[in-house]
C-alpha cells in the first residue's frame, strides 16, 4: 500500500498583523518545533477525516479539473496529526491545510508554487468554510522560513522576501492555555468596520502595516532596539481596534514587565517576547514558567526549497543495439509508458520541483521535443540539444550537466538541482530527498546495496557515517564496501560554478561518480537507502523483465 506524508509548521507573526486581511504589510516565520502532518494511503474511495480537509479538497479536486486530471482516479484515505497547541493562535489550522495541499500535490503530481499552495489554503477557509482569514499564515506556513510580505496582492510573485532569521533577537513564545476565540470570530466585525470605512480601523491598518516596514527595516540594518520598539508597538496598535482578552493581556505584561517586547503571534492564546539578551529571555522565561505557563523557544523552520530538475538522456545505450539504433534509451516503453515519463512522474510527486531541463543528444532531439510535447508535463520543460550525433561524438553526462546548468537564468536560480540518469527505472520516494534537503541544505544521495562480493572497478561506493557521506570513490579497484549510489542526485545551488570547475580543472566529463567523489571534498553530502526497486536497462533481456513486472500506470 503507498502511503506519503507532508507536513506545515506552526507560524509566528512578527509583525505586521493582522493587517495581512487588510491590504497591509507583515513579517512572520515558521515554527520548527511545532507542526501538523497530513498522510495519504491507498484506499477503495476517497475518505476525509474532518470538515477543514474537505475544504481543502473542494478546491484541490477544482485545481485538479483545470489540469484535466481525474480527481478520483487515485482514491486515498487521509489522517492528520499536529502537536501545535490549540486555539493558542499559531495558525494550527492553517498548517493541516497547507499540509493537506503539499500532499495532494505530490500524491497527484502537479505541482504548485508555495504561493499557490497558500493562496488554495486561503480560499478554503475564506471561500469554502466563510472564515474571515488574512494570507499571512498561509504563506509563512507554505514558503517556510522568516518572510517579509506585502498583502496588497499576497498571492502574486514579489510578494514575499526571504530574510536571514539571523537577524532575529532571542525569541520566546508563550501560552497561557485559556482558548481564544477563533480567528474568523475576531475578524468578523473589524472586517465590516472596515469595509464600512471606519477611520479608526483604516488608520490602524496603515499604521500596522508602516510598522513592519519599519521593523523589516531596522532587523536588516542591526538595530535591535528599534526593531523590539515595533514589537512592542505591534500590541498597542492591535489595541486601538481589537479587544485584548484578560489572559492575553496578563501574560504579555509579564514578559513588559521584565523590558521584553510582547506581541500576540496571531489572534490570541499566546505571546510571543522578544529580547534584547538571552539573559533577559531566560528571566521571562523563568517567570512564565512560575506562572505555570508553557513555553518554547522557536526557531525557523527551513523555507521549502526551489528546485530545477535534470533529466540527463543524451547517452547512445550502446549495449541496447539494435533497440536504440532507431530510439533513445529513455524513451523505450516499460509497462505501457516512456521510461523518462515514468521517471518525470516521480519528480512532478516530490514536491518543490518548479522547472525541468532535458538534456538530449542531436540524433534524437527531435524525438525528446515531440515527446515533451504529449507527455502531459505538469512543470515546464525544456529540452536541451547537445549537438552530439554518435556515441564518439558524444559530450558525456557532466558536460551535458554543464549545458543543462547553463541554460538556468541567473536572476532566479533554483535553492537546488535534482539531478536523473534517465536510463534506469527505479521506485524511490523523492520527496524524502527534498524533505531532508529543506531541512539541512546538505546534498543528497540515494544508494543501494550491491550484491556481494562486490566486484572490482564496477560501481561507486559510498561510506557512510551516520546518514552522512564519509567517503565516495567511483568504481575502486579495491571496494570496501557495499552500499552504493544510483544516478539520482539533489544538489545545493552552488552546484553550476563546482561543474564548471570541475570541468575546468580537467574532470572526467562522461561518469558522474567522478564528479560526486569530487563534490564530496567539498561539500556536505548525505545519503538515504533505497527501499523500492531499482533495474539497470542494460540489455533486451532486461527491457523484457522490466516489462514482466506489474507496474502501476503514471
Amino acid at each position: 500500500m503507498a502511503t506519503l506524508s507532508s507536513h506545515a509548521h506552526a507560524r509566528v507573526g512578527l509583525l505586521g498583523n493582522p493587517s495581512d486581511l487588510y491590504g497591509g504589510k507583515g513579517l512572520g516565520f515558521a515554527v520548527a518545533e511545532l507542526r501538523a502532518t497530513v498522510t495519504l494511503a491507498d484506499a477503495p474511495a476517497i475518505a476525509l477525516p474532518n470538515e477543514l480537509l474537505a475544504a481543502g479538497w473542494t478546491q484541490w479536486r477544482r485545481t485538479l479539473a483545470q489540469h484535466g486530471i481525474d480527481a478520483a482516479a487515485r482514491p486515498f484515505v487521509a489522517s492528520c496529526a499536529s502537536d501545535i497547541p490549540f486555539q493558542a493562535g499559531l495558525s494550527g489550522s492553517s498548517a493541516l491545510l497547507v499540509a493537506a495541499l503539499r500532499a495532494w500535490s505530490r500524491w497527484h503530481g502537479l505541482p504548485l508554487t508555495p504561493s499557490r499552495i497558500a493562496e488554495l489554503a486561503w480560499r478554503a477557509e475564506n471561500e469554502t468554510l466563510g472564515i474571515r482569514a488574512g494570507a499571512l499564515d498561509r504563506l509563512v506556513q507554505a514558503h517556510g522560513g522568516l518572510l517579509a510580505m506585502d498583502f496588497a496582492q499576497p498571492f502574486a510573485e514579489g510578494a514575499v522576501q526571504r530574510l536571514d532569521p539571523a537577524l532575529l533577537p532571542p525569541l520566546l513564545l508563550a501560552w497561557h492555555g485559556v482558548p481564544s476565540q477563533s480567528s474568523g470570530d475576531v475578524h468578523a466585525p473589524v472586517w465590516a468596520r472596515f469595509q464600512a470605512g471606519d477611520r479608526a480601523v483604516r488608520a490602524t491598518m496603515h499604521d500596522l502595516a508602516h510598522n513592519a516596514e519599519r521593523g523589516r527595516e531596522a532587523l536588516l540594518a542591526g538595530d535591535r532596539a528599534g526593531f523590539l520598539a515595533c514589537v512592542d508597538r505591534n500590541l498597542d496598535l492591535r489595541a486601538q481596534v481589537f479587544t485584548i482578552a484578560p489572559a492575553d493581556r496578563e501574560l504579555a505584561q509579564l514578559g513588559r514587565g521584565l523590558g521584553a517586547a510582547a506581541k500576540l503571534p496571531g489572534s490570541g492564546g499566546a505571546v510571543l517576547f522578544a529580547c534584547r539578551d538571552e539573559a533577559q529571555r531566560d528571566a521571562v522565561e523563568a517567570a512564565c514558567r512560575k506562572h505555570h505557563h508553557s513555553t518554547l523557544r522557536p526557531t525557523v523552520a527551513p523555507p521549502t526549497p526551489r528546485l530545477c530538475a535534470v533529466f540527463l538522456a543524451a547517452g547512445f545505450a550502446t549495449r541496447l543495439y539494435p533497440l536504440t539504433l532507431h530510439r533513445a534509451k529513455p524513451l523505450l516503453e516499460v509497462g505501457g509508458q516512456p521510461l523518462l515519463t515514468r521517471i518525470l512522474r516521480q519528480v512532478e510527486a516530490a514536491g518543490g520541483v518548479e522547472r525541468g531541463v532535458v538534456v538530449s543528444n542531436g540524433r534524437f532531439h527531435a524525438d525528446f521535443a515531440a515527446w515533451a510535447q504529449r507527455c502531459g508535463a505538469r512543470l515546464p520543460l525544456q529540452v536541451v540539444d547537445d549537438g552530439a550525433t554518435s556515441n564518439e561524438t558524444r559530450l558525456g553526462a557532466v558536460r551535458d550537466l554543464a549545458l543543462a546548468l547553463g541554460k538556468q537564468p541567473a536572476t532566479d536560480a533554483p535553492d537546488g538541482y535534482l539531478v536523473l540518469a534517465c536510463d534506469n527505472l527505479f521506485e524511490f520516494d523523492l520527496g524524502r530527498l527534498v524533505a531532508r534537503f529543506g531541512a539541512t541544505g546538505d546534498g543528497q544521495l540515494v544508494v543501494r546495496e550491491v550484491p556481494q562480493p562486490v566486484p572490482p572497478g564496477k560501481y561507486s561506493e559510498v561510506q557512510l557515517d551516520g546518514d552522512k557521506v564519509a567517503r565516495f570513490r567511483e568504481k575502486p579497484p579495491d571496494p570496501q564496501g557495499n552500499l552504493s549510489a544510483i544516478a539520482v542526485y539533489l544538489l545545493p545551488r552552488a552546484l553550476p560554478e563546482l561543474v564548471r570547475a570541475y570541468l575546468d580543472g580537467g574532470g572526467n566529463p562522461d561518469a558522474p561518480g567522478h564528479l560526486l567523489a569530487w563534490l564530496s571534498t567539498r561539500m556536505r553530502l548525505a545519503a538515504t537507502r533505497l527501499d523500492g526497486r531499482w533495474l539497470d536497462i542494460g540489455s533486451a533481456d532486461d527491457l523484457a523483465a522490466a516489462n514482466r513486472l506489474d507496474l502501476p500506470p503514471v
